[in-house]
């Protein structure tokens, strides 16, 4: 049964002076590294309860990831740049490096030694932090033809997934070998009357490989991209789902529940806004099928 988080499992304050867009933890689970409109990138330490500011950009920052091998965030901005910050000089102002990009990251994600960015232009950029974090190692245009609003590698990090505001899926491999591998799929759509709604989020399962989406129609799904089939749908909730994730062990899903202000203004919906637990009690939700 889903379980809906209490007052003690969230946040208790916001250190930005705007809306917080994207956070990450530390890998000892100690601090969150956020990113807001306000243009800033701030470490919140949950023990001290201080929170240092780290970054800033020129406009809101859209993604924030914890880059474990390097030990380093990276920040990703409406300014068309990345920066990284290295954690032993956090709080000094003074990002390492700074990569210009040809236009706003509108998605990002980062496993390991690879990075994905996704920019507004609808080109996606892959980075190999360890070798060449300043420049990409592979750009190309997105094959959907509609904005990206989420990108997700692989959990083996031969690739990753796209998914656009016209609820489409693009499953790509990163390496030239592999690109006969690639293909996309319809989801998040409304049959009866042929709505179209965006996919918010994707996000692999740390163990299996397998993968859920997440969007604008409130539902979400669990999908095996080798065998191009879905494992499990779920009842659509009464908001869009704005944000998910797996749990680190992969034994429980989390997802927002919230408007995504993607009817704008006028159509929003502040009913229901929460954040839920699944627990993944039965394997055969996210294993692979046979």
């Amino acid at each position: 049964a889903e379980v809906r988080s209490s007052p003690l499992m969230q946040m208790t304050q916001n250190p930005h002076t705007g809306g917080v867009l994207s956070a990450c933890w530390s890998p000892d689970s100690s601090k969150i590294f956020t990113g807001s409109v306000d243009k800033q990138g701030k470490a919140w330490d949950l023990a001290t309860q201080q929170v240092v500011q780290f970054a800033q950009h020129d406009a809101p920052i859209k993604c924030v990831h914890w880059i474990e091998a390097h030990n380093m965030i990276v920040t990703a901005s409406w300014d068309k740049t990345l920066k990284y910050w290295p954690m032993n000089t956090l709080g000094s102002g003074t990002p390492t490096a700074t990569v210009q990009l040809p236009e706003r990251v509108y998605a990002m994600d980062v496993k390991g030694d690879c990075a994905v960015v996704a920019t507004a232009d609808k080109q996606i950029h892959v980075f190999d932090v360890r070798q060449s974090p300043q420049a990409p190692m592979k750009s190309h245009p997105s094959p959907l033809r509609h904005q990206i609003r989420t990108v997700s590698l692989f959990t083996d990090r031969r690739g990753y997934a796209i998914g656009s505001i016209e609820g489409r899926v693009q499953i790509t491999h990163i390496q030239d070998s592999e690109q006969s591998k690639n293909f996309a799929f319809k989801c998040h759509r409304e049959p009866n009357t042929q709505d179209v709604f965006a996919v918010n989020a994707i996000v692999f399962h740390p163990q299996h490989g397998t993968f859920c989406t997440a969007g604008s129609d409130g539902t979400f799904n669990f999908w095996d991209k080798d065998a191009k089939q879905r494992l499990k749908g779920f009842a659509r909730l009464q908001n869009s789902i704005s944000s998910a994730d797996f749990s680190y062990g992969g034994d429980v899903f989390g997802y927002a529940v919230g408007y995504d202000w993607s009817k704008g203004y006028d159509q929003q919906n502040r009913t229901n806004e929460s954040i839920w637990l699944h627990p993944i009690v039965q394997e055969s939700e996210v294993k692979p099928k046979k």
